[in-house]
């Protein structure tokens, strides 16, 4: 198979993108522009925590092109500059460390300084959004070896009252087998911070109240940059639609209930195992 054909997940690179358009007309301006500042500065100092790599240095001219490419209105244009750009040899690399922090702060200063629009902003970052979480791993230097035991980090989304149901569920999870890091009523920056040190592999999320919808989808894009590997899924509360979940929302999962959702996460690992 061509080596250009698996540098990309064109399936995850056409959801991402069309959910984060969902995301641009479901969601308040401010909730919108919240996420595209969260993508920005998040992207921008993401780094490779594995030692031996040199930093990239790209032509800025190269960075105004691809961010010219990423605001455009179909999600294509940005894929077909990378691509472009993988078939004349740059490597995974420096697509992450040279484009995309790159555009990321190409974007954020454009912003900052007023050169560029709301929509131009909000559309470009979606798609930066897109193209990270599509990029496939070449070697095991990006990463290491992913562990796909049991263990599990289950969280309140940021601004939940109480976590009593995901604290049944933990203990349920415990008892089959599983080792579960449960963080209740910890803030965004916190959770955040804890996801980048710790590095889950899969992640349980509670949400009790639509009303803590816009959070979650905030907690879920910082969580997707910071471990782009993982399986994230959702216990919404009764009166919250799965379907609608599904739309806005870049999860895995929706759980119905802990005996569901043991079994599905069982059948999951040993897929990517």
């Amino acid at each position: 198979m061509n080596r250009l054909h698996v540098s990309f997940d064109a399936e995850i690179f056409s959801r991402t993108a069309t959910l984060f358009a969902t995301k641009r007309s479901a969601l308040a301006p401010v909730a919108v522009e919240a996420l595209a500042s969260d993508i920005v500065q998040r992207l921008a100092r993401r780094k490779l925590t594995s030692p031996g790599f040199d930093i990239v240095v790209i032509n800025e001219d190269s960075i105004a092109d691809f961010c010219t490419a990423l605001m455009q209105t179909k999600p294509e244009a940005a894929l077909r500059f990378i691509q472009d750009r993988r078939a004349e040899g740059v490597t995974r690399h420096d697509v992450y460390l040279g484009y995309i922090t790159g555009a990321a702060r190409w974007l954020g200063t454009g912003w900052e300084e007023d050169r560029l629009s709301f929509a131009q902003v909000t559309i470009g970052t979606g798609h930066l959004y897109a193209l990270m979480r599509s990029l496939r791993a070449e070697d095991p230097a990006f990463g290491g070896a992913l562990d796909w035991r049991r263990h599990a980090l289950f969280a309140t989304v940021p601004g939940e009252d109480h976590g009593i149901g995901i604290t049944v569920a933990a203990d349920l999870f415990r008892h089959a087998g599983w080792d579960i890091d449960l963080q209740v009523g910890t803030d965004h920056d916190r959770l955040v911070a804890h996801v980048e040190q710790t590095e889950p592999q899969i992640i349980g999320l509670s949400l009790s109240t639509e009303q803590r919808l816009e959070a979650l989808v905030r907690l879920v894009i910082a969580m997707r940059i910071m471990v782009p590997t993982a399986i994230i899924g959702v216990a919404p509360a009764s009166d919250v639609d799965p379907k609608r979940l599904n739309k806005l929302v870049d999860i895995d999962l929706v759980f119905e209930d802990a005996p569901s959702a043991c079994r599905e996460l069982d059948r999951l690992i040993a897929l990517r195992a």
